[in-house]
């Protein structure tokens, strides 16, 4: 198992914003992922939100800031409440988003 994202732990329900405007492009439970969210950005890349408690966007538009979720430990995460967060540039394989969510974290 490669893990290519980071975990970001926070208690439940806590809230989880979208880190740019742009689309979601899916929404959906998975068994490993849990209650997941892709984010196709404005600027062109892809950001992934795992573990969510509850979805609260699922189609459609947000903005910056927007609430989409709240932090869960649905899917392989029983246990241990945070966000897996990914992030895609140009929606392609995954890189290390520690650069990116550090300063805003």
């Amino acid at each position: 198992h490669t893990h290519v994202g980071v975990d970001m732990m926070a208690a439940y329900g806590t809230p989880v914003v979208a880190i740019v405007s742009g689309t979601i492009s899916y929404a959906a439970f998975d068994g490993s992922g849990g209650n997941m969210i892709f984010l196709d950005g404005d600027d062109g890349d892809s950001y992934w939100y795992m573990h969510n408690q509850a979805n609260l966007v699922t189609s459609g538009h947000v903005s910056a800031g927007q609430q989409i979720a709240t932090v869960g430990d649905t899917g392989n995460a029983e246990g241990t409440p945070h966000v897996h967060f990914e992030y895609h540039p140009g929606g392609g394989g995954p890189v290390n988003p520690y650069p990116i969510v550090a300063p805003i974290c």
